[in-house]
């Protein structure tokens, strides 16, 4: 039975980053943020050229195809919303690129806003409307977080699937009544190539009815919880690795759990070998912490 935590805000810690900017590990989910932080400037000095990159069906099939790419960065400082929106992106993103890896959440992120841009496109909605942001991710990526985890809890307890729920339906009823089927065709297209695409992970693995392609289905993102020791490589059964039991363990935040499992999953892939010596010194400070040593 999944364990329930509760939410607590993401510090700054060692991240498995493309580069560092300062002090700040430049990850996936950084780099959108930091984009969508720039858009706002670009907004500021110019606002209509910043929505010549937001997605509009009709001007992609008149010739603007790099719509179907940049529409997630486009975050224009319109209300106080947007900055409620980065930071829970920032949130959510890192608890699942921590657990999948950079390169595989790179390719879910590219995958998510591309794809379904294209198949909304191919449907030729004749209203003119643009979508754009990276609300649309996060509502995807809060969607594939919560199935993953059933039992976490968010703000005053809300389980993460009824927060999850009560956006997605939201935004269904205001795109329904406001007639604008394009923006929610591709938010839900985004959300099902979401859910699809983590799956392939091995996230989101108790969902049964969402298909899985990978060779004898894939290697399940979050380890079990009864765990065995690190391994070496090449004496690894192939099964989950690491750590013991939580139970009677100090408090600790959903994100220490995420990123000890980020690091378990590089180990039983490639070996402890595949640890940097400051990833290696986290494993231990996190193992500690959470069996509450």
């Amino acid at each position: 039975m999944p364990g329930r935590y509760q939410f607590s805000l993401p510090q700054r810690r060692n991240r498995d980053g493309w580069f560092r900017l300062g002090g700040l590990d430049i990850t996936t989910t950084a780099l959108m943020v930091l984009l969508g932080v720039l858009s706002m400037f670009w907004y500021a000095v110019d606002k209509s050229s910043l929505l010549n990159l937001a997605y509009n069906g009709q001007l992609v099939r008149q010739g603007d195809v790099w719509r179907v790419v940049t529409w997630p960065i486009v975050n224009p400082p319109t209300e106080i919303w947007v900055v409620l929106t980065l930071a829970f992106f920032w949130f959510v993103g890192h608890a699942i690129e921590d657990r999948v890896g950079r390169s595989r959440f790179t390719v879910l992120i590219v995958t998510m806003t591309i794809l379904p841009a294209i198949v909304t496109t191919l449907l030729q909605f004749q209203e003119f409307s643009y979508t754009f942001g990276l609300g649309v991710l996060g509502i995807a990526l809060l969607a594939v977080f919560a199935l993953d985890n059933p039992g976490a809890l968010f703000f005053f307890g809300i389980p993460a699937w009824v927060l999850a729920a009560v956006y997605v339906g939201i935004d269904v009823l205001r795109y329904l009544g406001d007639r604008r089927y394009e923006p929610l065709t591709l938010e839900l297209l985004v959300i099902v190539v979401g859910l699809v695409g983590a799956r392939q992970y091995g996230m989101v693995s108790q969902m049964r009815f969402i298909p899985s392609f990978a060779p004898g289905d894939a290697k399940p993102a979050r380890p079990a919880r009864s765990r065995s020791r690190p391994r070496s490589k090449g004496k690894s059964s192939g099964s989950t690795v690491v750590a013991g039991p939580w139970a009677g363990a100090e408090p600790h935040s959903l994100e220490d759990e995420y990123e000890l499992n980020g690091l378990l999953d590089k180990i039983s892939a490639d070996g402890m070998d595949a640890l940097s010596r400051t990833e290696k010194a986290r494993l231990n400070e996190l193992s500690k912490k959470l069996r509450g040593h």
